[in-house]
């Protein structure tokens, strides 16, 4: 027995005599951390949003639609755009899912360089809260409007006043973040909300209503816009290409299909992806030159 337990304990310290020191797994763990560094920096990093015009984005990460040695994708998530434009202007992000009146004024206001890969399918809709009673366009004399500045809703509002020529002024509030809008709108804070999908969705499940949208408007603002500062083009080709396979199985299977995906980036239930329009999703391809001209004569004309 006495032998056993010799044995037993020097087989143990043997083993710790073999095994790593504490200084050797600090090492190691600062070198995994320095490489995954140098992974991120070298990765094709791209803004998304909360939306449904950014599930291809999530499609194509998600199931890995890429060449994996060509690109290396890494979304970066935001709830507001504006902080899309920071990472766009900074230099953190090589390409973003916005809207035109934000990346031309970046362009010509900020000198950031960029170019559009494509348009999107992104859709706003100006959702009035049940207790504002709001109906129509007109109904929005004296009343609120979260929106913000220097992007399509800003352009939208005016277009959605322009049209409803209401008796006294429109107020405009800034709410940058999309998820605090739908959180107003739940708590009742204010009169109407500038929502894209799926928020717009869950916010049409409590009988609030739609008095205008981009739709109605018939313009197409969303875009996904390209950093040139430093030109990237074989992964931003390796993108493109993925992008396109993302669209062709969102519109062979239908949106309903990705619930998981949906859920899990935007944050919504079951019920609100039962409620989800049928949305079609365009390939690559560039932004309307009349959406293009409407932007520019917004950002020159003052309001």
């Amino acid at each position: 027995m006495k032998l056993i337990n010799s044995l037993s304990i020097l087989f143990v310290l043997i083993f710790a005599g073999c095994g790593k020191s504490d200084k050797e797994r600090q090492a190691e763990r600062l070198a995994q951390r320095l490489a995954e560094q140098e992974a991120y920096q070298k990765a094709y990093k791209i803004a998304v949003m909360p939306t449904m015009d950014c599930l291809p984005a999530y499609l194509l990460k998600d199931s890995l639609l890429y060449d994996s040695a060509k690109v290396d994708v890494r979304l970066c998530r935001f709830n507001a755009q504006m902080d899309c434009d920071t990472a766009m202007a900074g230099g953190s992000v090589q390409a973003a899912f916005t809207d035109l009146v934000r990346t031309e004024r970046l362009k010509h206001k900020r000198k950031v360089l960029m170019h559009y890969l494509t348009d999107t399918n992104l859709d706003w809709q100006l959702i009035a809260d049940h207790g504002s009673k709001l109906k129509k366009l007109s109904d929005l004399s004296d009343k609120i409007v979260a929106m913000t500045r220097y992007s399509a809703t800003d352009l939208l509002t005016n277009l959605a006043v322009r049209k409803g020529k209401p008796k006294y002024q429109v107020f405009r509030v800034q709410i940058n973040d999309v998820m605090v809008r739908l959180r107003m709108l739940q708590n009742h804070e204010i009169d109407s909300y500038w929502l894209a999908e799926p928020q717009a969705a869950k916010a049409l499940q409590a009988d609030n209503n739609v008095i205008f949208s981009s739709a109605d408007a018939g313009v197409h603002l969303g875009v996904v816009a390209v950093m040139d500062k430093v030109r990237r083009q074989t992964e931003e080709a390796a993108f493109a290409e993925a992008y396109d396979k993302a669209v062709d199985q969102i519109n062979k299977k239908g949106v309903k299909y990705y619930a998981d995906l949906i859920k899990k980036y935007m944050k919504v239930d079951d019920a609100t992806v039962r409620a989800l329009p049928d949305i079609k999703y365009t390939k690559i391809g560039p932004p309307r030159r009349s959406d293009l001209l409407m932007v520019h004569n917004f950002l020159t004309s003052g309001k």
